[in-house]
């Protein structure tokens, strides 16, 4: 992409800019994580430098890399804070998603719990990317319109069977039972 912005920066703010703005779920919307791998390795800024957070701070400060971080963005009505918020919201949604959709979950005894509550924590992770997004939003009020069996989501929720009784169970009861008769 050319641009006075562009043209004006180095060659890792301008990785830096890229990184910010299209980068993966790690990156995006994570000035501190594009500044370590991009400005900071080819300036050699070890990753614990306690001043890191200023370099970030005075890098964004500047109307060039400013501007490029615009034009990567094509002028989006948000601010720019917004926007990289977004971003990384939008990712995090989709690790919740994925690890609370499959997750499965055993008590102190090794007994199987109900995925009930974690499938939960993903329906609602789910409503809020939908909110959020608003090409999936339309998608899923244009579904409503259609027909209320088509467009839907489904949630099927799966509680496992009756736990199975430990020994030390089995005999406490045994011995209030033996204690009940006598």
């Amino acid at each position: 992409m050319a641009s006075k912005y562009y043209n004006s920066l180095r060659e890792c703010e301008q990785d830096f800019c890229i990184l910010l703005v299209e980068g993966s779920p790690k990156f995006a919307g994570n000035p501190t994580q594009c500044y370590i791998e991009t400005v900071g390795k080819k300036e050699g800024v070890p990753t614990d430098d306690p001043f890191i957070g200023h370099y970030v701070k005075e890098l964004l400060s500047d109307e060039n890399i400013k501007g490029y971080i615009q034009e990567l963005r094509k002028a989006s009505e948000d601010d720019q804070e917004t926007e990289l918020l977004k971003i990384r919201l939008r990712s995090t949604l989709l690790k919740i998603i994925d690890e609370c959709s499959e997750a499965q979950f055993t008590d102190r005894r090794g007994n199987k719990l109900s995925p009930a509550a974690m499938r939960s924590v993903a329906n609602n992770s789910i409503k809020t990317l939908i909110d959020i997004t608003p090409a999936l939003k339309k998608e899923v009020e244009a579904g409503e319109d259609d027909d209320k069996n088509k467009g839907g989501l489904t949630f099927n929720v799966i509680v496992p069977d009756k736990p199975v009784k430990t020994k030390e169970q089995l005999a406490l009861e045994e011995s209030v039972k033996n204690d009940n008769d006598k």
